[in-house]
């Protein structure tokens, strides 16, 4: 079962075979991934990224979604839910092409996929990084909801770390608040 999400403009759509060159674009893309913890891969890199990807889906039954324009069906970028490398916690993700930001459109995609998070697959906490400095990507996880944490060293930038709890759940505080 292919899984859809959809909100006002955009369709969060299952990853499968036919968006890997869309995905190797976009994570070799300098612009969009200037402002994004891992930087620009190279196509062997990218192409790697985008098998995890496809077997977090395998693996978990949910995931990354590619992201499109509903109206044009125009891929924008990606969007949804993954666990983190260590398995530790499950964080929501977001990243555009740089064409489509600025519009609300991480913010209505980020903001869907909490939704799906919290009710189909009755997730009680979801975390979300960002780079300490893309000030835009803070904002849209504060307009979605989500709680600063605080700041943490995870390898070549420092990034800050948010929550969220499942509606009807207290938010926890969390060691690293500050």
């Amino acid at each position: 079962m292919t899984v859809e999400l959809v909100t006002e403009r955009v369709s969060l759509r299952q990853f499968t075979e036919v968006h890997r060159s869309d995905m190797v674009g976009f994570y070799g893309d300098p612009e969009v991934m200037n402002i994004r913890k891992y930087g620009a891969r190279d196509p062997a890199a990218a192409n790697q990224a985008f098998d995890v990807l496809l077997g977090h889906w395998d693996q978990h039954g949910f995931g990354m979604f590619a992201a499109h324009e509903r109206v044009s069906s125009a891929f924008m970028g990606e969007c949804g839910l993954r666990f983190l490398d260590d398995g530790t916690a499950i964080e929501v993700s977001y990243g555009l092409l740089t064409a489509f930001r600025g519009q609300g459109l991480a913010t209505e995609a980020a903001k869907r996929c909490l939704q799906h998070g919290f009710g189909a697959l009755d997730l009680k906490t979801i975390v979300a990084f960002s780079r300490g400095d893309n000030v835009g990507s803070h904002r849209v996880l504060e307009k979605i909801g989500m709680r600063f944490v605080g700041r943490e060293d995870r390898g070549t930038h420092a990034v800050v770390r948010y929550e969220a709890s499942a509606p009807g759940m207290a938010w926890r505080e969390s060691k690293n608040a500050g």
